[in-house]
């Protein structure tokens, strides 16, 4: 069966698009949803203004990325976390709680897929992952769109009690 997309549905496809689905897939899920309808004569001129809506999302998603990249750019993050005398976190920093720092200063929905830890300056460990494990400067890149990124300094410090 062949349907039109009307919304974004990540790992299948955008708006717009015209996809052929089984049609156990079409009804039980993208109709109910209404995330799909049935492509006839008449939906597919739909197509067109829905592929203009599509054009117009990703140019203003394209013009905040580009805003956010600017405000990121000078961001450096402080955190604070009980360290043994090693330097190692009890608790590490995680790269949630980086996003939704990241969120609050840029604008921007940043999500946790688009932190990428780099490994870290200060303690001298090199370490890429999910998060934070030492004290000390760390560089995070921010993989925004259609290849934007922008480099962020985390500085991770000593809680004293």
């Amino acid at each position: 069966m062949k349907v039109i997309l009307l919304q974004n549905i990540k790992g299948f496809g955008q708006i717009g698009d015209v996809k052929n689905v089984s049609d156990g897939h079409a009804r039980n899920f993208l109709f109910p949803r209404k995330l799909a309808k049935i492509a006839t004569e008449n939906t597919l001129k739909e197509v067109a203004i829905l592929s203009s809506k599509r054009e117009a999302m990703a140019l203003k998603n394209q013009e905040t990325a580009e805003k956010a990249v600017a405000i990121l750019a000078s961001t450096s993050l402080e955190f604070k976390k009980k360290a043994g005398p090693t330097g190692t976190l009890f608790s590490s920093v995680t790269r949630h709680e980086i996003a939704h720092e990241l969120t609050k200063r840029s604008g921007m929905k940043i999500e946790t897929e688009m932190i990428d830890i780099g490994p870290s300056t200060g303690s001298g460990q090199a370490e890429h992952g999910e998060h934070i494990k030492h004290i000390g400067e760390h560089a995070v890149t921010v993989d925004l769109t259609n290849g934007l990124k922008a480099d962020v300094k985390v500085s991770i410090k000593n809680e004293q009690n």
